[in-house]
């Protein structure tokens, strides 16, 4: 079995280095299991209720403690793949543009980005 490695430029980040593929998309890092089920779960549930979930409400669905909900939702900001809303006190995780266009792909789903237009991020 042959493996072709390609060299993608990184591009400068203050937080998480990202990758720019050749048509202009950014690949995003690797997710762990726990990370990949919260990102699912805000995913389905803002398009359920367009809206995005209290960290109550993630922390039951995955199981675990609002501190360990905190620490995943930490490293998927880091990651990429969610911003933090200042603006608002609660439901402040907002996914990236990038991140709907992971979910929507990896979701078989025709979602447009416009069902998260207010989550996204100004000029993304």
């Amino acid at each position: 079995m042959f493996h072709t490695t390609v060299q993608v430029p990184m591009t400068t980040s203050p937080e998480t280095p990202t990758r720019v593929l050749p048509d202009g998309r950014t690949l995003l890092p690797v997710l762990t299991d726990r990370q990949a089920e919260c990102l699912r779960f805000i995913y389905r549930y803002a398009l359920a209720h367009r809206d995005y979930p209290l960290g109550t409400e993630v922390a039951e669905h995955l199981g675990i403690s609002k501190q360990a909900v905190a620490s995943v939702l930490t490293a998927l900001l880091k990651k990429g793949y969610a911003i933090r809303d200042r603006s608002v006190a609660q439901r402040n995780i907002r996914l990236t543009r990038e991140a709907v266009e992971k979910m929507s792909l990896e979701e078989g789903e025709g979602t447009t980005l416009d069902m998260f237009e207010n989550a996204l991020p100004s000029g993304s």
